[in-house]
């Protein structure tokens, strides 16, 4: 089972200064809704005198019969639970047979863990391993003629939604630069089932792999080698503010929020100070460095709305009648906010 966190919140939190992580959310939680147009019987799979068979044809799996008519039951009685919420998200309109299933073989993934651990008998363990795939398989294979006939169902009384969907992200938050994967979820705010929703960050092109269609949705992780956007600030120059976020399923109204990132700061210093300058040509350094890291920051010194040199080197300044120009940081790879060093005097 994976878990989630919620975004909203999860945003509200950082924004306020909130430190503590929020407890984790199941993304497929116990208490949903049965939806009636859910089928009784929605794990359709090969019989039981396939699976071994089909094991070694499609996976090159070694599976017993012999274990497989011993433990079958079990495995199904296992697997229920999550039959028959896999039912369910068949017959909300906005999922793919596709995303239902996907969600069934998550919900699943850790099973033979807890029915036999490898400690136990790694024999029993890989053969459940084994059985798993093959039996989710089989649903694949089978699954689109009764996700056809709950579609149906559902289309006989569309709701149309008023309340925005429940949106989480794992992890926390993400990083500039960061190269590990994200996942966002969706629920139903009624009924509490995983919703297939489609997913854009500004105008960038993301692809996600995991997903059939290539697109960023829910459920599926992706790399998220995301670009912040530039907002004017009130000193007259941009800041930096993590990209909007956009969330839409069929049926219910679209969702925006900033994207749980943090922004980079740069420190910057000038030396000798504005203060002790002096009328005419000055030696200043510009010292620039990452708050979070230490290092040095390679930035761009402005003097009004002209380049002047670099952070971190040596340039001549020039005072002209007493009065200092505005003296501002602006960051070369669209990484920081823009900084004033010296207001104009």
């Amino acid at each position: 089972m994976r878990y989630a966190l919620s975004i909203l919140t999860l945003f509200t939190a950082i924004a306020a200064g909130a430190a503590e992580p929020q407890a984790p959310r199941d993304p497929f939680p116990a208490d949903f809704v049965v939806s009636p147009c859910a089928p009784s019987q929605s794990c359709t799979s090969f019989s039981r005198s396939q699976m071994s068979t089909a094991a070694f044809s499609f996976l090159a799996l070694k599976l017993d019969p012999n274990w497989v008519e011993a433990h079958g039951d079990e495995m199904e009685r296992a697997l229920a639970p999550a039959c028959r919420r896999h039912a369910t998200c068949l017959a909300n309109p906005a999922n793919s047979f596709n995303f239902c299933n996907d969600v069934l073989s998550a919900e699943t993934a850790d099973d033979c863990d807890d029915l036999f651990p490898k400690s136990r008998s790694a024999t029993d363990h890989e053969q459940c391993s084994a059985f798993h795939e093959i039996y989710i398989l089989g649903i694949d294979q089978q699954t689109k003629p009764t996700w056809t006939a709950a579609q149906a169902c559902a289309a006989k009384n569309p709701i149309a939604h008023a309340k925005a969907l429940d949106i989480w992200m794992v992890p926390a938050t993400v990083t500039f630069g960061s190269k590990k994967e994200v996942e966002f979820y969706s629920l139903d705010p009624d009924t509490r089932v995983p919703v297939l929703a489609n997913i854009t960050i500004g105008d960038q092109i993301i692809y996600a792999p995991a997903n059939p269609t290539g697109k960023m949705a829910t459920f599926y992780p992706f790399k998220l080698p995301f670009k912040f956007d530039r907002v004017p600030n009130a000193e007259g120059h941009t800041s930096l503010v993590p990209p909007m976020v956009t969330v839409r399923a069929e049926g219910y109204p679209p969702t925006q929020f900033r994207l749980a990132a943090t922004v980079p700061e740069m420190k910057v210093e000038m030396r000798p100070a504005p203060s002790a300058l002096r009328r005419g040509k000055n030696v200043v350094t510009i010292h620039a460095h990452d708050a979070a890291t230490g290092q040095p920051v390679e930035a761009r010194v402005m003097i009004g709305d002209r380049p002047a040199g670099r952070t971190n080197a040596p340039m001549t300044l020039d005072v002209k009648r007493g009065k200092l120009p505005e003296i501002w940081v602006t960051s070369l790879f669209n990484k920081y906010s823009d900084v004033v060093v010296a207001k104009a005097q």
